[in-house]
């Protein structure tokens, strides 16, 4: 492994946000806007593309998993490259409607390329950054998830006006020309396999608590992710453009979050960063509980989208701390791939309630009490990390 002051890392870093802004923000994220249209021209049901969504995340799992047991030394930057080009093939192979099994295969290969490349970045970038500037380079890397977000919310109705077909060829380009981008800029570096030994068993206790939190969250982002918009379109009758600037102004923040909370954990730590800013999100889950109004429901996506996407910075930053440069992609694969399965779950169990219940309220308010508890493990684990 390179020295972490000679590497140019925020070369890497800048690489880093290109291919988390095409693998998770525009082809992971940006499906859900997708699916209206999808099936609004025939393509697939609503029902069919939740399932195609659900292959996705799947994908992603297989991605992060593979990862997590990769033994053998080799090129960041090859890898990187060769991932990328496999989510700008399945983003171009999307725009033919060919049937199920040709959608959902690039589906499945464009999750793949997402779980790779989510911990590839933390170990290629925020692994090697020194660590007083670790905060800012995983800020900028992660920052590509919140970036794509908010470019799917802000670009797809425009494209889409143009057709589905056009939507996704302009969206493989984009894939192609961060690709490119990455190709000019990213320093070459390996990685070196683990001592057969490093790497074996579960992460230290104080790991496993972050996990745990972190894995938790995701019932406090879930309820906003994916009810909020439609609470006040819908819930408050508020109308579409109402939903619209909500989901909006979560992708915007979704974008910020990530680097200025990177600069924060530089100055006060991992650890209590993302303790305070869960803290945080839990009040701007909570918020909709209390007040209903517009101002009051935007800090609310603010506050939730910041923090969320800020969190998987903050958990990749904290184990690169709190284990040795071996355990990492190890540890942090298993954060990842424990986080993409609670979230499915948490996805499916939130829109069953809300089926049977109609109650945007109870989404609220399960999300505000485990991001309470989410707060303590990360208190808890704060302290068994200074012993």
């Amino acid at each position: 492994m390179e020295n972490a002051r000679t590497f140019p890392i925020y070369r890497a870093a800048f690489s880093g946000l290109l291919a988390m802004f095409v693998s998770i923000g525009v082809t992971r994220f940006g499906f859900a806007p997708l699916v209206p249209a999808l099936a609004k021209a025939g393509w697939y049901s609503a029902a069919g593309a939740f399932w195609l969504g659900t292959v996705n995340l799947a994908g992603y799992f297989i991605g992060a998993a593979a990862m997590r047991m990769w033994r053998r030394a080799f090129s960041v930057k090859p890898a990187v490259l060769l991932f990328m080009s496999l989510t700008a093939a399945a983003t171009l192979g999307s725009g033919l409607n060919w049937g199920w099994a040709w959608f959902g295969a690039w589906r499945l290969i464009s999750g793949i390329a997402g779980g790779v490349l989510m911990v590839l970045m933390a170990a290629a970038v925020v692994g090697r950054a020194p660590s007083a500037a670790r905060g800012r380079v995983s800020g900028i890397t992660f920052a590509g998830m919140g970036a794509g977000t908010a470019f799917s919310a802000i670009l797809l109705p425009l494209l889409l006006s143009r057709g589905l077909v056009f939507t996704w060829l302009a969206l493989g380009m984009v894939c192609v020309l961060a690709t490119l981008a990455v190709a000019v800029m990213m320093p070459p570096s390996r990685i070196e396999p683990p001592p057969r030994h490093a790497a074996k068993g579960l992460p230290p206790r104080p790991v496993l608590l972050m996990i745990t939190a972190y894995a938790l969250s995701a019932l406090g982002f879930i309820p906003h992710m994916l009810f909020l918009s439609s609470f006040a379109a819908l819930g408050l009758h508020r109308g579409v453009a109402a939903g619209a600037m909500i989901a909006a102004w979560l992708g915007v923040s979704a974008m910020l979050g990530p680097p200025l909370l990177g600069r924060v954990a530089d100055r006060f730590g991992f650890l209590p960063t993302l303790g305070s800013g869960y803290v945080v999100m839990g009040c701007g889950v909570a918020l909709p509980l209390l007040v209903h109004a517009q101002i009051a429901l935007i800090i609310s996506a603010m506050a939730v989208g910041a923090i969320a996407l800020g969190a998987v910075m903050l958990v990749a930053g904290a184990v690169a701390g709190m284990v040795p440069a071996e355990r990492l992609s190890g540890d942090w694969g298993l954060a990842t791939m424990v986080y993409a399965v609670v979230q499915a779950v948490v996805a499916a169990f939130f829109s069953h309630l809300f089926h049977a219940t109609g109650s945007y309220q109870l989404l609220f308010g399960i999300g505000t009490a485990a991001m309470v508890v989410s707060a303590l493990l990360i208190l808890l684990t704060a302290r068994m990390a200074r012993r």
